[in-house]
């Protein structure tokens, strides 16, 4: 019985604690306690996130910022105003290749979970385990969208909550998200709002970006490239750094292998390929021109409104005007920096961070002078380097650009264009400028080797830029005469004692001032708009219009009278035609407008001014900083009037045509270009004819304009040949000629006799008038045979008969 005992108790000793009775019984009621303690704690701790989370609006999960959309004056999209650049697309837009990538690099179990890839959590749990850190993140596409429609990582930090507390929330709402769309739905919101680096939203933004192109034609590589950004939109973009963009991009090719979406060699072709970009990113508020617009359109509706965004902004601007101008002045700097001898800082090895920008700048504006409707804006070289607007904060000296307003006081007085000037050299220190001694330099007519003519018409030193003559005509006007007429215009003017200096535009001027004058040579003496806008009217998305203001067109006080500013207007157009830049210029025969262009004696500063009967563009090129040479020899005509003339060239027809209204007190007269005097039926000047190089007598009357009671003046004592008497009637009152007592020889026909061995032309007409009258034929028909002279060194022989024998009577005494 003992033994029975001993054995029993062995047995009973040797069954190991997991196989006695009640065992499992009380582990698994412990483990249901556990659990349910787990849930109840699971819900009492997840209870305040879960209901955050419910309080969110799903309606709202697609609201994105929607740009508003820039028009330039003919309907075409010239930008965008935005905070973020995207434009959303819709899921039948979205390659299917994209959609394949964004699944194997993000979410490979997107189509099967409910929001939340458990599995995936797992997966990467474990890894963090095994490799001592987060090596993989868990988030689905979803969770991805639901922290990034409701900026749930922003909100985490405002409550200052943990990395795990923000995914309490994210998990909750990506489930009710799942709950509420379809999987088509999710991935449209998501590719439409995700940040894809470098400042790009949503898919269609970052593959113009990148890429330059719409999402349809994206290949699988650069699918995959623009897929990999999302896991560090700023480490990982290709713009930033293309290396790791490329390992990324790989990895996202690996991942759609593995999830069987391509073949072994398509991976291995496509991971082969090199990431090349060709960036065309969609245009926002990047330049001067843009900034302006924003800041009027935000005026106009309000901030609320505009922040709303989704408005449409029409503006007076002119895409191709814009373009051209902006183009030009690319070029035509480039070019100036790159020129022998070119000393200062050059724009191409300007980096960000270098502090403000020293390189040669350039800024250009185009205006409706009867609206103020601005058609082109550009206030400096480069908005990315500096935000600086020349146009709204910057003045500089005009130079030559002045001599119009020293032309139109003299007007105002008793000068008239045919007034006869010295040019001829003269002491610097009438003026000071460049040094107090030597001979005052003539930069102004922008040639290298200038010449001195003696004695000039007001008309040709303004059309010649003739630096000489025009100080001269300005102290002969007196100087503060130039000033108060220069007030009238717009421009400040120095206190106290007025210097001969200010006569070659040593004031500084801003870009406004200078069109608004300019216009009024365009506008009969009045000034033109004194503000410029380019906000013409604003709708929203429904077409409703959101802002229209209405502008009466400005009511300036005329800066002169209509005949003076009609007789500058023609000077400046002969500067196009005929004048210092004529053969610099290629306008089309239907611009009948002015232009004039500005040099300093230094070289610091280059200006283009011009109008046509609609607008007027000015053009500024020089440095921010101080008074800095540009260059030896850094003409206006050379550097600033190619971009005036690629913006003019630019405008559609109606904006160039037309003529100008001569007021009706403007009187035209024949006037000698030698003398000034009224042209007499001899006034012809030395040329060459360009056919044949040979000699050749030409015209040398022209139309000149004078203000009625002004025209009476002699006729040319230069040439001579004039009637005494016609001469007296022409002068007028305050002309005495002497009279000779001697009655003039007058032709009795029309007909020469005799042999004709210059071989002029018979003239037509008959009687005195014909042969004498200034606007007669017999004129133009003795200047035609002139012309056809061959005035060369040979002797003209005439042929005369053989004389008779030669007898002699002599008387014998």
């Amino acid at each position: 019985m003992a033994s029975s005992w001993s054995s029993g108790r062995y047995k009973n000793r040797k069954r190991r604690f997991y196989k006695r009775k009640g065992f499992w019984l009380g582990f698994l009621s412990l483990f249901m306690m556990v659990l349910i303690a787990g849930y109840v704690g699971w819900n009492m701790y997840s209870d305040p996130y879960r209901k955050r989370a419910a309080t969110y609006d799903l309606e709202r999960i697609n609201d994105l910022e929607v740009p508003s959309r820039i028009l330039d004056r003919h309907g075409r999209e010239i930008g965008r105003i935005y905070e973020e650049n995207r434009s959303a697309m819709a899921f039948e837009e979205v390659p299917e290749n994209f959609f394949n990538a964004l699944k194997a690099g993000e979410d490979s179990r997107f189509d099967e979970h409910g929001g939340v890839d458990y599995v995936g959590i797992g997966r990467a749990a474990w890894k963090m385990l095994k490799n001592g850190e987060a090596t993989q993140g868990a988030s689905t596409i979803t969770q991805q969208l639901a922290r990034d429609a409701y900026g749930l990582k922003a909100e985490a930090k405002r409550r200052k909550e943990s990395g795990f507390q923000r995914k309490m929330v994210e998990i909750f709402l990506a489930q009710r998200i799942e709950l509420r769309y379809d999987k088509k739905e999710i991935l449209t919101f998501f590719v439409n709002r995700s940040f894809f680096g470098s400042g790009f939203y949503g898919l269609r933004s970052a593959a113009l970006g990148y890429y330059g192109k719409e999402p349809k034609d994206l290949t699988i590589p650069e699918c995959a490239s623009i897929v990999t950004i999302l896991r560090n939109p700023l480490e990982i973009s290709p713009l930033n750094h293309l290396e790791a963009n490329r390992k990324g991009r790989n990895h996202v090719i690996w991942r759609m292998f593995m999830e069987k979406m391509i073949t072994e060699e398509q991976m291995n072709a496509f991971q082969a390929e090199p990431v090349t970009l060709n960036p065309r990113p969609l245009q926002r508020g990047t330049s001067h021109v843009y900034e302006m617009i924003a800041a009027e359109a935000r005026e106009m509706v309000g901030e609320d409104v505009f922040a709303k965004g989704g408005l449409v902004i029409h503006t007076s601007i002119d895409q191709d005007v814009q373009v051209s101008a902006e183009k030009a002045m690319q070029e035509v700097l480039t070019k100036v920096e790159s020129g022998a001898g070119y000393a200062h800082p050059q724009h191409a090895k300007y980096k960000k961070g270098q502090g403000k920008p020293a390189y040669l700048q350039g800024a250009m504006m185009m205006m409706d002078h009867e609206t103020g409707a601005i058609l082109a804006y550009i206030g400096g070289r480069d908005y990315s380097h500096s935000q600086y607007d020349f146009i709204r904060e910057g003045k500089k000296p005009l130079g030559t650009a002045f001599f119009p307003f020293v032309t139109a006081a003299a007007l105002s007085g008793e000068q008239t264009p045919a007034t006869m000037l010295e040019d001829e050299p003269m002491d610097n220190r009438m003026v000071m400028v460049g040094g107090s001694e030597g001979v005052l330099g003539e930069w102004g007519s922008e040639v290298q080797k200038p010449v001195f003519e003696g004695q000039v018409t007001m008309r040709h030193a303004l059309e010649r830029s003739k630096i000489a003559a025009m100080v001269r005509l300005g102290t002969q006007s007196g100087v503060d005469r130039v000033a108060e007429t220069a007030k009238r215009y717009g421009f400040t003017m120095p206190a106290g004692e007025k210097l001969p200096r200010l006569l070659l535009g040593m004031e500084p001027a801003s870009m406004m001032e200078t069109v608004a004058a300019y216009a009024s040579f365009a506008r009969g003496g009045s000034m033109g708009a004194k503000q410029g806008y380019v906000v013409e009217k604003i709708v929203d998305g429904d077409g409703r219009s959101s802002a229209r203001i209405q502008r009466d067109p400005p009511r300036n006080e005329p800066a002169v009278d209509g005949a003076v500013a009609y007789q500058v207007h023609s000077m400046l157009r002969g500067v196009a035609k005929d004048g210092n830049v004529a053969q610099r210029l290629s306008m089309p025969e239907s611009y009948l407008g002015g232009v004039k262009t500005g040099t300093m004696h230094d070289f610091s500063n280059c200006w283009a001014v011009g109008y046509s009967p609609r607008v007027v563009c000015g053009v500024w090129c020089g440095f921010l900083q101080g008074a800095v040479p540009i260059a030896e020899g850094a003409f206006g005509g050379d550097v600033a009037l190619p971009i005036w003339q690629a913006a003019m060239k630019a405008l559609r027809p109606e904006h160039v045509q037309g003529d100008f209204r001569k007021p009706s007190d403007i009187m035209e007269v024949d006037v000698c270009r030698i003398s000034g005097q009224r042209a007499g039926p001899y006034c012809y000047e030395e040329g060459v004819d360009e056919a044949s190089g040979l000699p050749k007598l030409k015209d040398a009357r022209r139309k000149e304009f004078f203000r009625a009671g002004s025209e009476k003046i002699p006729i040319c004592s230069v040439h001579g040949g004039g009637v005494i008497g016609e001469a007296l009637e022409h002068s007028g009152t305050g002309m005495q000629l002497a009279v000779l007592d001697v009655v003039p020889v007058r032709a009795k026909a029309a007909t020469l006799l005799g042999d004709d061995p210059y071989q002029s032309q018979v003239v037509s007409g008959a009687g005195e008038d014909a042969s004498m009258g200034e606007e007669g034929s017999f004129f133009r028909s003795v200047v035609s045979s002139i012309e056809r002279m061959d005035l060369g060194d040979k002797d003209a022989e005439i042929a005369l008969p053989k004389p008779g024998k030669l007898v002699l009577d002599v008387e014998v005494e």
